[in-house]
């Protein structure tokens, strides 16, 4: 049938083609396996919106968090122009885009409704909202642990490929999360903004298509540890553990044996430490800054124990009555404050980045809310935050009671 319009259309007086028939040219297209041809119609576009109503049980070890999640996923649907807003859809009889949630491992409650939407020109919208309490996971970036950052996403994709489905931040409703309402705020703290991102598109594995992609939408908020007890905790401990190395050169340089087995408890109690650190990590592959920091520790006092055991051999008439072992001593104090000073400043400028990155966000957060939400909106969250941080300061004093 193709083949015969295109002959016809080539037929007629110049000038004359028919506008009708070359409509349907365009619309249509030859396909290479099939007999005919098939319809291209364009991709829509999806607009997410996410509400994050509360965060807790952030667990670095098994890279995952608990969440109460809000979904909002609006499309155009042009048959339904002319209806009534607010009523409910059956998602059943219109077109949908087949929404999932890759990193979702449990789900505890899950609700699920579609109502009809209209923006101000009239155009009507299917807004598919979705209330998901459960446990995502997420890949943690720990190589700053214990002054690290995570970002707490929740993963969209479709099972309709990119040729059928655009996945977009909605730029009409904005992405909120309630600081107040997080119970891990002991240990992290989570920053007030929300940002979407378009990953790269994914392959299914699952479908019997070859080399399909697949549109993917990464919603995320952002949480800093509080890296202070790990501070007090491990770091000062393991700090003053390998400072006592510097107490083995009290002993006589005669009595090898006596600081050597000074040096080896220390040596011990240096690996217990490591291994408390390691309950707080999952089994990565790479060091974070506390493994950098305990296993230098480890290595100055291996060092420290390698010199009590090799300066029983050296003899002292040839070495000016011992003042090698001063300059030993010298040499260990400044290798040990040139690693301090360098580690010191490492992370003090990766707080300092990463603290002007934070800010950065939240103002583009801040000027997006105002645009959507106006300034009342935005002052109003900003004095609830304060009046809950005051009130939670605030230790109340008993009434005085009378006693029988």
């Amino acid at each position: 049938m193709y083949y015969r319009l295109k002959i016809c259309c080539h037929l007629l007086p110049n000038g004359l083609l028919d506008m009708e028939s070359k409509d349907v040219m365009e619309l249509k297209e030859e396909h290479p396996d099939v007999d005919g041809t098939v319809h291209k119609d364009p991709p829509r576009t999806v607009y997410i919106q996410a509400e994050f109503v509360k965060l807790s049980d952030i667990d670095t070890v098994k890279e995952q968090f608990a969440a109460d999640v809000f979904l909002h996923a609006r499309w155009r649907e042009k048959s339904l122009d002319h209806s009534k807003e607010g009523i409910e859809v059956d998602s059943d009889k219109y077109w949908n885009p087949d929404l999932v949630i890759r990193n979702r491992t449990e789900s505890a409650q899950r609700k699920k409704w579609c109502v009809l939407w209209f923006n101000s020109s009239g155009e009507a919208f299917i807004v598919e909202k979705r209330r998901i309490k459960g446990v995502f996971t997420e890949k943690m970036e720990l190589q700053d642990f214990p002054f690290d950052s995570q970002n707490l996403s929740v993963v969209l994709t479709s099972d309709r490929s990119v040729k059928e489905v655009i996945l977009e931040e909605d730029s009409e409703f904005l992405s909120t999360i309630d600081v107040t309402n997080f119970a891990d705020e002991q240990e992290w703290c989570l920053k007030d903004y929300v940002e979407s991102d378009k990953t790269t598109k994914i392959v299914n594995q699952y479908t019997d298509q070859k080399n399909v992609e697949f549109p993917v939408l990464r919603v995320s908020c952002f949480a800093t540890r509080q890296f202070m007890f790990f501070v007090w905790n491990i770091i000062i401990i393991m700090l003053i553990i390998s400072l006592l190395s510097f107490a083995t050169f009290a002993i006589d340089r005669n009595l090898p044996q006596n600081r050597l087995q000074l040096a080896f408890t220390l040596t011990l109690t240096g690996v217990t430490f490591r291994f408390v650190a390691n309950q707080s990590l999952p089994k990565i592959p790479y060091l974070t800054k506390l493994d950098m920091f305990i296993l230098f520790s480890m290595i100055f006092n291996f060092l420290v124990s390698v010199w009590h055991a090799a300066v029983s051999l050296i003899d002292d008439t040839t070495a000016a009555d011992g003042r090698h072992d001063f300059w030993a001593f010298i040499a260990f104090i400044i290798l040990y404050s040139l690693f301090q000073c360098i580690f010191i400043i490492i992370v003090f400028v990766w707080y300092f980045k990463t603290k002007q990155k934070i800010k950065g966000k939240v103002a583009i957060y801040r000027e997006n809310s105002i645009k959507i939400k106006g300034k009342t909106w935005y002052s109003n969250r900003q004095r609830s935050k304060t009046a809950r941080t005051e009130t939670r300061r605030v230790v109340p004093i008993p009434e005085a009671t009378d006693v029988c």
